[in-house]
């Protein structure tokens, strides 16, 4: 599991923070915040789930998922990359 270091400078404390998870119910405007790991994780999931684009090509799916993602925002990756449209 990944994790994320925060430094809060005020109380000169370390705190550890769990990395933003990503699943193929990620919502678009998530995802587009993700990095490049995050995505293909995502779209992973999604493979697992039975989608077919995922499965085939997980590097262009995740293509896909970012330049679908910049205009349907608030679907889920499972389902831009299902989409017909």
């Amino acid at each position: 599991m990944r994790f994320a270091m925060a430094l809060v400078a005020g109380l000169g404390l370390v705190m550890v923070a769990p990395a933003a998870i990503a699943r193929a119910e990620t919502v678009c405007a998530e995802f587009n915040t993700l990095d490049e790991a995050g995505k293909l994780a995502a779209v992973q999931e999604a493979a697992v789930e039975g989608s077919v684009v995922a499965q085939l090509s997980p590097k262009d799916a995740v293509s896909l998922a970012i330049a679908m993602c910049r205009v349907r925002t608030s679907e889920t990756v499972t389902q831009v990359l299902n989409s017909k449209v």
